[in-house]
C-alpha cells in the first residue's frame, strides 16, 4: 500500500480534540499507513512523544499532558500541580502528573518520560482532562502542613475559582482525605475572608487562640486599598504584609496609607511573617492592648503554649 504522506482531515479534527496529539492506532484506523507516519516522524511534522503516540508539530507542555492522558487510556487525566497550572493556580511544572483508572497498562508505552502516573479514577472536566478545581485542591492539600493547605485553599477561593461549599461537598466524597481536619479548618478562615496563610495563622493562632475580637478581613477603608483585618468598633486595622519585605515605593505606599487611615483617626500595626508564625502570643498580647486602649473591654485568653504571665 503507498504511503499516505497527508493526514486526512478527518484524522487531523480528532488528533485537535486532544490538543493535536495522536497515536500510531488512531492514524491507522484514521487512514494512514505506517510508513505514511514514519514520513510525517522523518519529516518533522510529527514528533514522537512515546511508544506510538505522537504530536502533530513541535510539542507543547500542553501536548505534553494530553499524551500522557492519552497513554493512560480513557478515564485519565492530568492531576496535582499540572492541574494546578492549567486552572491557573499555580506555575507550569515540570513533572506532569497523570490519574489513569485502575486495570489500564501503560508503564510500557511511557519511559523515558515527563508523566508520574497514579492509580485511581478523578473526576475531570476540560481539555487536556483534567481534574476539577475541587479535586486538584484536595489532592494538592493532602500533603504537607497548615501552610500549604491554606496556601492552595487560598488560590482557589480568593479567585473564586471554586466555594467553600463545593469543597466541603467534595470532601464528603473522600472519607480517607489526608489533612482532612486542617482542610476544613482552612475552608472555614478563608471563607470568612482571610486569603494568605499569614492571615490563617493570623485568625487562628492570634484572634481566635487568644480570644481576641473577630476582625473583619479585606475591607476598603482608603479608596481602593483594601486592609488584612480591620476592628472597625476601635478603629484598629491589623497589616500583615507590611513593612516587613516591603522596599522602595511598596514601602512608600504603606507608609502613605498609613498616614490616611490615620487621617481618618485609625491606627495601624503592622507584623511580619516572624511575628505571626514565632510569636503568636506576644502578637496577640499587643494587639489586645491596643484594643483596650482603644475601648475593648475584653481580656485576652492564654493558649496553652502562651508564655505571656497573668
Amino acid at each position: 500500500m503507498k504511503a499516505r504522506t497527508v493526514p486526512p482531515r478527518s484524522l487531523l479534527i480528532f488528533a485537535g480534540e486532544q490538543c493535536d496529539v495522536v497515536t500510531m492506532r488512531q492514524a491507522l484506523e484514521g487512514g494512514m499507513t505506517r510508513d505514511g507516519v514514519r514520513g510525517m516522524v522523518h519529516s518533522g511534522r510529527w514528533v514522537r512523544l512515546s511508544s506510538g503516540v505522537f504530536s502533530i508539530g513541535p510539542p507543547t507542555w500542553e501536548q505534553w499532558a494530553s499524551a500522557g492522558v492519552v497513554i493512560g487510556g480513557p478515564g485519565s487525566a492530568v492531576g496535582g500541580k499540572a492541574a494546578a497550572f492549567l486552572h491557573g493556580m499555580g506555575p507550569q511544572p515540570e513533572i506532569i502528573d497523570i490519574w489513569a483508572p485502575r486495570g489500564t497498562s501503560y508503564k510500557w508505552r511511557a519511559s523515558p518520560h515527563p508523566w508520574d502516573f497514579h492509580r485511581g479514577t478523578r473526576k475531570s472536566i476540560g481539555r487536556p482532562p483534567r481534574l476539577t478545581v475541587e479535586e486538584t485542591v484536595l489532592e494538592l492539600c493532602s500533603a504537607g502542613g497548615a501552610d500549604n493547605v491554606n496556601g492552595w485553599l487560598g488560590k482557589a477561593l480568593s479567585d473564586y475559582r471554586t466555594t467553600p461549599d463545593r469543597l466541603r461537598a467534595a470532601i464528603v466524597r473522600a472519607p480517607t482525605l489526608p489533612n482532612r481536619r486542617l482542610i476544613l479548618e482552612g475552608i472555614d478562615a478563608v471563607s470568612i475572608g482571610a486569603q494568605s496563610s499569614m492571615e490563617v495563622r493570623y485568625l487562628r493562632d492570634v484572634e481566635k487562640a487568644h480570644g481576641l475580637p473577630r476582625g473583619v478581613r479585606q475591607k476598603s477603608v482608603v479608596a481602593h486599598k483594601f486592609t488584612d483585618v480591620i476592628y472597625e468598633q476601635y478603629k484598629l486595622v491589623v497589616e500583615l504584609d507590611g513593612l516587613v519585605g516591603h522596599f522602595g515605593e511598596g514601602e512608600n505606599h504603606d507608609t502613605w496609607r498609613d498616614s490616611e487611615l490615620l487621617l481618618r483617626g485609625i491606627e495601624s500595626m503592622r507584623f511580619g511573617w516572624a511575628d505571626v508564625t514565632v510569636r503568636p502570643c506576644e502578637v496577640a498580647a499587643m494587639v489586645a492592648g491596643v484594643l483596650q486602649v482603644r475601648g475593648w473591654d475584653g481580656q485576652m485568653q492564654l493558649c496553652p503554649s502562651c508564655p505571656v504571665p497573668r
